[in-house]
């Protein structure tokens, strides 16, 4: 009872803040604050970038209220919105560790652990080309998902998709890169495509 109680609120107050109510928009965010920085802590190991997300999925909650369906979990929606940042967060500093590599590298002579270090800048690549690999309806869905932020439930409305159709395409399209990073040896990105599962 407590449980259908809880979604009769948050549907209730998503309803709310798609009307731009401010008030429903606090109580959601003073409802899910604590549960979703630990989740965001469990990922990141760290507190500063747990709270930089926390704050900047309610933000996005807030720039995106519009888009939201009060039947849908608002659990979960926040999750997927959290994970997809921390990801993008992730390549960033992946892609800031290249550049300095290769900053490095120009600044001195070629060495066996710098060679190696810069392999790092294939990583993005790499990742892009196996994602452009995918067969054409896989990489529309994986792309709305993982770098665009959209909800399984906004993708399967967006192209007209079931939600299974829409769940069963990430999820082959998660095998395929899984499956080539492994044999890549791209053990990092391997990490960053499990924490989105």
């Amino acid at each position: 009872m407590q449980a259908n109680a809880k979604e009769d609120d948050d549907s209730f107050h998503v309803n709310q803040l798609k009307k731009g109510n401010a008030s429903s928009f606090n109580f959601l965010f003073h409802q899910y604050e604590a549960k979703l920085y630990h989740i965001c802590l469990y990922l990141t190991h760290s507190p500063s970038d747990a709270e930089e997300v926390v704050q900047e999925v309610f933000v996005k909650i807030w720039e995106t209220r519009h888009r939201l369906d009060p039947e849908l979990s608002f659990s979960a929606y926040l999750i997927q919105i959290a994970k997809n940042h921390i990801y993008n967060k992730a390549s960033r500093r992946l892609r800031e560790h290249a550049f300095q590599t290769y900053y490095t590298h120009t600044q001195s002579a070629f060495d066996n652990s710098t060679q190696e270090e810069l392999n790092h800048w294939s990583t993005e690549k790499i990742i892009t080309q196996l994602i452009d690999s995918l067969p054409f309806m896989q990489k529309k869905v994986f792309t709305l998902s993982r770098f665009q932020g959209l909800s399984n439930q906004e993708i399967a409305n967006h192209l007209q998709l079931s939600i299974s159709t829409v769940e069963n395409h990430i999820h082959l399209a998660l095998k395929t890169l899984k499956k080539h990073l492994v044999k890549e040896h791209l053990y990092f990105a391997l990490w960053m495509l499990e924490m989105l599962q």
